[in-house]
């Protein structure tokens, strides 16, 4: 998926024009402070360049089958879920089913993630998709963070509302806990106790391809060059439609049907420009982002901070 192209043919039909309005001017040109890009483009070569360091790799998943998935196709549409629909509220936060379960565990030991090596799994702060990434990846040591950035589309459904934060965060310690992982709860999901954003009314097209643009703008600032992302199928749709529009067909098909259950959709996300994550430069020239995750590889501590932390350590000892 690529942060140049406009998104004229799905917006056009689907989201305010105002808005595809702000997201073409924005997305136009993405120069260096030289002028430069980060690409080159012929197109009559029908390829691009990208240096490696300015891509990395994006493993989609969309969740396995929770209980409102089921009940949605044993009803044959959504009904069951509406908030309106006595008795919905049992479809809160949905949990996997056993189904979902046995999916999980066959991607897991199946061919689906047989080449799938993330250095890093975001996950939405459902409680379906917190299962799903832990069934698909415990014991690898990987890091997980959880971010609201990649929760489903809010509103109108019940199985879309969040828990209780503490409600959410009590269950899932107890199964991370269990195989060992390495989990960030709060650093990026979870502000409020209650969930603050749902509402009776559905999130509108333009808020839900925003935040899914601003998960990419932050997976962009990530130091890992290959992540996992464990996500639903209406975020998905809206970020994949977001991009693409200059693809062969048969390619444009494949990123933007609709994502199935416990399904991997894997891009090469690249970077026309620089981006960086929220920190402060120091005097010898070097990057330190405020949050630790980011600082490994290339954010790594400098020789020079090194040295003095370790200087300092023998001066107290």
């Amino acid at each position: 998926a690529s942060l140049h192209q406009p998104h004229s043919s799905f917006a056009s039909h689907t989201f305010p024009s105002e808005w595809l309005h702000r997201r073409r001017k924005t997305t136009r040109s993405l120069p260096f402070p030289t002028g430069g890009l980060a690409y080159s483009h012929t197109p009559e070569h029908g390829i691009s360049l990208f240096l490696a360091r300015r891509s990395k790799i994006i493993h989609f998943i969309r969740h396995a089958e929770g209980t409102h998935n089921a009940a949605n196709r044993a009803y044959g549409d959504d009904t069951p879920t509406v908030f309106s629909t006595p008795r919905s509220e049992k479809y809160t936060d949905a949990p996997l089913t056993d189904r979902g379960i046995q999916q999980c565990l066959e991607a897991r030991y199946g061919v689906l993630l047989s080449g799938v090596k993330p250095e890093l799994v975001v996950v939405s702060p459902l409680t379906r998709t917190l299962q799903t990434a832990h069934i698909m990846f415990h014991s690898r040591g990987l890091p997980f963070i959880v971010h609201d950035v990649c929760r489903e589309r809010w509103g109108r459904y019940t199985c879309d509302k969040r828990r209780r934060a503490s409600e959410v965060i009590k269950d899932m310690q107890v199964l991370y806990g269990t195989t060992h992982e390495n989990i960030d709860f709060k650093s990026f999901a979870y502000c409020d106790e209650d969930d603050t954003k749902w509402t009776e009314k559905r999130e509108t097209d333009e808020s839900c391809c925003e935040r899914g643009v601003a998960l990419l703008h932050w997976l962009a600032t990530r130091p890992e060059k290959e992540i996992a992302v464990v996500t639903h199928s209406s975020f998905l749709r809206h970020l994949f439609r977001a991009f693409g529009f200059s693809l062969d067909k048969r390619d444009m098909g494949e990123l933007h049907r609709k994502s199935g259950n416990a399904e991997l959709r894997s891009v090469t996300l690249a970077l026309h420009r620089g981006f960086y994550p929220e920190g402060r430069w120091t005097k010898d020239g070097s990057f330190v982002p405020s949050h630790p995750s980011f600082r490994k590889g290339k954010w790594a501590a400098a020789p020079k901070e090194m040295k003095a932390m370790h200087a300092n350590l023998r001066s107290r000892i």
